[in-house]
């Protein structure tokens, strides 16, 4: 991730100042036992304060224990409970996503509240949480209930056709809605939503290099027709066809043999009898270590895998996906996890980077669901505290003026997933993808991070 343009020594006292205030002096882990030790506290979170408020460059300012201690400074208006809609897929083809995010934004709700607690604050936040079934129309719908409830502000859009589907609402009532996990670069635009993931016009280029650093020449592409699965697909397609031009090598992607199935859709022999016609074609053609399987899916992927079981050469070629796919839990399943390794199933996911808080948000999911965080779920935690200093540097729950503080709030904000500069749409500027794929552990399927791509560079890393 490339930072934005500070000093050294700011990026020095943001790392000390955000570790402090989240971890160190977090109230509630760390009770205030001293007069000395709730005065230094409150210096560290004055100068946290102070460094936040404002747009542009943080003002120089003096403060002085003495001044925090008798005075703390608190924002009139902002009273009482502060609610956040948290429109989640708890369940759906999405739940693994959920899932995490509930646990994240548990864990930023109290170490926020512990904050505003220790700056004196009249107010606390609270998020509401909604499944969204991962369905666009109940996604909308949860959210038109909440903003007739009186909430402004969102954590939602899990997926790009749920935030497809909400813009139009949001945009009309100036309703401020930030996804974790929306990629489709249709929806790169300067409206109400903000992303803090890239679009996948860089994924696509990851996927693209990681298939043709694998040896595959010929790319079969099996997608799910939303506005996310076409997008992905179509971005990807042209960068290998891009690498393909450049290699001067005989090499292609196969658009007359692809796939697009309904998002709907829960069983897939029909389409694994279709792929399976398709690369035996191209195997003969082409030798099958020169065969891939691009599939762009969410969690309906392990009906695919079950399908495609019935058929030997599905499971002798290499298969690619995506960040629909990495990290998911259904895929360990020992009914098609063994499957999911031998064909080598590589899957992109935008990467939290290095951050202090990286290893308690691990920790956390970790041990509430016994599973590995993926990048997205980091991403959750930052939209949560990045929304709570907004809404305290604004002294205002107005959605237009929260989203107008952001980038000030970002410029000096070190999260879960580092640094976080949005572009003019309002979506995360550039970044790494993490490659997941399936590995046994004794008895047991896990996923593991194997591989990098670095988007400053465009080149990939394999872990040994």
């Amino acid at each position: 991730m490339i930072a934005p343009s500070i000093s050294k020594f700011k990026q020095l006292k943001l790392y000390m100042l955000s570790y402090l205030v989240k971890h160190a002096v977090n109230p509630v882990s760390t009770p205030l036992k001293t007069p000395y030790v709730l005065a230094v506290f409150l210096l560290i979170l004055g100068v946290v304060a102070g460094f936040f408020v404002g747009q542009g460059a943080a003002p120089t300012r003096t403060i002085t224990v003495t001044t925090l201690v008798t005075s703390p400074v608190a924002p009139v208006g902002l009273t009482g409970e502060v609610r956040i809609g948290a429109l989640l897929p708890l369940t759906g083809v999405l739940s693994t996503f959920g899932a995490q995010y509930r646990v994240v934004i548990e864990l930023a709700e109290r170490e926020i509240n512990g904050y505003l607690t220790a700056l004196g604050r009249p107010w606390r936040i609270k998020f509401v949480f909604e499944d969204t079934a991962t369905d666009p129309k109940t996604h909308l719908d949860k959210l038109m209930a909440l903003h007739g409830a009186g909430v402004r502000v969102f954590i939602g859009g899990a997926s790009s056709a749920e935030l497809s589907e909400a813009l139009g609402y949001c945009n009309a009532n100036r309703i401020l809605i930030i996804s974790p996990s929306s990629t489709s670069p249709a929806l790169a635009l300067e409206d109400m939503a903000l992303r803090y993931t890239l679009n996948d016009i860089y994924q696509g280029k990851a996927i693209a290099k990681i298939m043709w650093l694998r040896g595959v020449r010929w790319v079969i592409p099996v997608w799910r027709g939303d506005t996310w699965g076409d997008g992905l697909s179509k971005y990807t397609n042209d960068y290998f066809k891009e690498i393909c031009r450049a290699s001067g090598e005989r090499c292609g992607v196969l658009e007359a043999d692809a796939i697009r199935y309904d998002p709907k859709a829960t069983e897939f022999s029909v389409e694994a009898a279709r792929l399976n016609d398709a690369v035996s074609r191209a195997a003969a053609a082409y030798g099958r270590d020169k065969v891939g399987i691009l599939l762009i899916s969410f969690e309906e992927a392990a009906a695919i895998f079950a399908a495609a079981k019935a058929y030997p050469i599905l499971q002798e070629v290499k298969w690619t996906g995506s960040d629909g796919t990495a990290a998911i839990e259904p895929l360990r399943d020992p009914a098609i996890a063994d499957v999911v390794m031998k064909v080598g199933f590589y899957n992109t996911m935008a990467s939290p980077g290095v951050s202090p808080h990286g290893e308690k948000i691990r920790r956390e999911v970790k041990t509430k669901l016994g599973m590995e965080p993926m990048g997205y779920t980091y991403f959750v935690y930052d939209i949560a505290w990045t929304l709570a200093l907004a809404i305290d540097a604004a002294n205002s729950y107005d959605p237009v003026k929260v989203m107008g503080i952001l980038p000030s709030i970002l410029g000096r904000y070190l999260g879960g997933s580092g640094y976080i500069e949005l572009d003019k749409n309002g979506d995360r500027s550039i970044g790494d993808y993490d490659i997941w794929a399936i590995v046994k552990v004794g008895d047991r399927y896990e996923w593991k991070v194997i591989g990098i791509y670095r988007g400053l560079t465009e080149t990939i890393e394999l872990y040994s």
